[in-house]
């Protein structure tokens, strides 16, 4: 079965943004679209999208502020901005808040596909990059993913592979911050409130097998996750 990209659209030019929709599908992608920042947050919490497509002028919550948003639940998600402004203030804003690229209205429809597929080829590019870096540098342990040991000169622990899933997690996080959220959909595929106490209980298993290093700390971020800190490094 082929695997359809799902990509999310937020723009409320309500007579724009359906053809948009109407091509993007005709081009074989799964499109959802919504007008403000809100829904388009909420079906961010519930689905995996390849990209998310951003106007930038909306009432209520703009674009950038939707995209930091998507950058702390969502973190390995591209975004596009489309914009009405060619103003390089606001070009530079955008490449500043981690946009991929940016598109100017009014634009070409082929244009826009165009710049869709190169953001995909690179993402899935660096995916596949980031997948064969299985070898991390923990404070005095080195942590191998593959083989999901922790090892130092004296100590060595073989992990579960849901222990070595979320540590991996962690250290591929931006800062060390992993979103529970995030964590719920990457580790057991569902964000279910019952399984936030099993999360609890392997980031505390994480955090014993790392105390022997006081550098090291997993800390709790009240309302949002966790984050793996340490001294030094």
């Amino acid at each position: 079965m082929i695997d359809t990209p799902k990509i999310l659209l937020v723009d409320d030019d309500r007579s724009l943004s359906p053809m948009v929709k109407e091509y993007l599908e005709a081009k074989e992608f799964s499109c959802s679209l919504h007008h403000n920042a809100y829904d388009a947050l909420e079906d961010l919490k519930k689905n995996n999208f390849k990209l998310c497509i951003l106007d930038i002028k909306m009432p209520l919550k703009n674009g950038f502020q939707l995209a930091e948003e998507i950058k702390i639940l969502k973190p390995d998600t591209p975004f596009l901005f489309l914009t009405g402004n060619i103003e390089k203030d606001d070009r530079i804003k955008g490449l500043e808040a981690g946009a991929d690229d940016y598109i100017t209205k009014p634009f070409s429809m082929q244009e826009l596909y165009l710049r869709i597929k190169a953001i995909l080829k690179r993402t899935e590019m660096y995916h596949t990059i980031r997948k064969s870096i299985s070898q991390f540098d923990l404070g005095k342990f080195k942590f191998n993913a593959e083989s999901r040991e922790i090892v130092d000169s004296t100590y060595q622990i073989k992990l579960s592979a849901i222990e070595a899933k979320l540590l991996k997690m962690f250290c591929e996080a931006p800062d060390g911050i992993v979103i529970r959220d995030h964590a719920l959909k990457q580790i057991w595929d569902d964000e279910h409130s019952f399984r936030e106490r099993s999360l609890n209980v392997y980031v505390s298993k994480l955090r014993s097998y790392l105390k022997s290093d006081p550098n090291i700390e997993i800390l709790n971020i009240h309302g949002t996750g966790y984050r793996l800190l340490i001294s030094g490094q």
